[in-house]
């Protein structure tokens, strides 16, 4: 395992893969996490009631995957164990934490209940349901869960384990380096996020700047970004809707869903 020290990167696609199966419901998947064994992904189809695993070249495990009674699900995350799942759910900006083994819902929490809500609420208010919680992530080095609010404004928020308490939040605005040549700053939005322990840095997607922002909390600066394209039969093409993201940082793996295409690419990803 090598420590990564510098701060910037190169990002190669090396391939993709149809990941549809509408007789399962995935057909919209939305967030992706890495499992513990990191032979395999997590996903979710927001229209969809039930969790799905992945092999890494896109094959449904179809006896790994299971049902939960909620749907709208728009973010998963593994718990440093691998003993939970953590899923956002934008219409009411609610976190679910499910027990794997047991395939049960054990907790649902809400932002507006937890400790310290009155530091984002404002953010919130006005922004519409379409513009709630997107993404989320487990913190390794806090010990603490990041979510992360899709626009109107973009928002970075660090929540305690027990998901009781807001802790922390930080504007993922033009300021902090959130930029695109071809989307308005108005229009940027962020639709999924993971942590990379190894920089101390955040993985940031925008489907519709279609662009990877590597992103530092503790400046709150985006440290570089690159668009999420890749060559094919020589055309470059862009990635439509990238809705998941995770990364495999012993391999060198970046992984990206497409909502649209209903897809999961493949990417190296090196100094």
């Amino acid at each position: 395992m090598i420590h990564l020290n510098k701060q910037s990167f190169n990002l190669t696609y090396l391939d993709r893969f149809n990941i549809e199966n509408k007789k399962e419901g995935l057909s919209e998947p939305s967030g992706l996490a890495l499992s513990h064994g990191r032979n395999a992904l997590w996903t979710i189809s927001d229209d969809t009631k039930k969790i799905f695993k992945l092999s890494l070249n896109g094959n449904l495990k179809k006896d790994d995957s299971f049902k939960i009674p909620v749907n709208g699900l728009e973010g998963i995350a593994l718990d440093p164990t691998g003993t939970y799942l953590l899923v956002v759910k934008e219409e009411n900006n609610e976190i679910i934490q499910i027990q794997i083994d047991t395939q049960k819902v054990v907790k649902r929490e809400c932002l507006a209940n937890m400790a310290g809500y009155n530091a984002v609420a404002s953010y919130f208010i006005g922004s519409g349901a379409n513009k709630g919680l997107e993404g989320i992530t487990w913190n390794n080095g806090t010990g603490t869960v990041f979510v992360m609010k899709e626009g109107s404004p973009g928002l970075l928020i660090e929540v305690s384990s027990d998901l009781k308490t807001i802790r922390n939040h930080q504007l993922l605005n033009q300021e902090s380096g959130f930029r695109d040549t071809e989307v308005g700053v108005d229009k940027l939005d962020f639709s999924d996020l993971c942590y990379d322990q190894y920089r101390d840095h955040f993985w940031i997607i925008s489907d519709k700047a279609k662009r990877l922002f590597l992103y530092d909390w503790k400046s709150n600066k985006v440290i570089q970004s690159s668009k999420l394209g890749y060559g094919k039969n020589g055309k470059y093409r862009e990635i439509k809707k990238a809705e998941g993201v995770a990364i495999d940082l012993d391999a060198n793996r970046l992984y990206v869903v497409s909502d649209e295409e209903v897809r999961l690419y493949v990417f190296d990803i090196r100094e």
